[in-house]
């Protein structure tokens, strides 16, 4: 399962982890709302990974 969260690059404020990506951008504009400085985010996305070794 791949998530998506935001992080604030001004203070390092992080939004909820979700698997639908629009609700870390929802936050994004939100906290920017209510900081008008902050304006650089960076997107966090985990997508997992699985390797095996053959023999």
């Amino acid at each position: 399962m791949t998530s998506y969260a935001m992080q604030c690059a001004a203070e390092g404020e992080t939004s909820p982890t979700s698997e639908d990506c629009a609700e870390p951008q929802d936050w994004v504009l939100r906290h920017c709302g209510q900081n008008p400085s902050h304006h650089t985010y960076r997107e966090i996305i985990t997508r997992p990974w699985r390797t095996w070794r053959q023999t």
